[in-house]
């Protein structure tokens, strides 16, 4: 962990496109991407993340839940992603990881 700092991402479920889009827009200063339905699931997925303080974390979820639920959305909250013990950005955010 580099001076307390993690890439971190935060998930959120929204039972429409748009809702999830307007979250995505208020949560400006992180990197969002909205996913479509699985085949089973009814639910578009917003993932959000950046770079957070880890003494922050907790403080971070609750804003990020705000907004969230003020969008009509359920917070999942998220997830720290490692490779070889180090903190990296989330394979999802970057587009590394598959589209389903």
């Amino acid at each position: 962990m580099t001076n307390g700092v993690i890439p971190y991402t935060h998930w959120a479920y929204f039972p429409n496109e748009a809702s999830a889009r307007r979250c995505a827009a208020e949560l400006a200063d992180f990197v969002t991407r909205v996913r479509k339905p699985l085949d089973d699931d009814s639910q578009w997925l917003l993932l959000a993340g950046r770079d957070v303080e880890v003494e922050r974390l907790v403080e971070r979820h609750g804003e990020v839940e705000a907004v969230v639920v003020r969008h009509g959305g359920l917070y999942d909250y998220g997830e720290s992603t490692y490779l070889d013990g180090e903190p990296v950005v989330d394979p999802m955010l970057t587009g590394e990881w598959p589209a389903s």
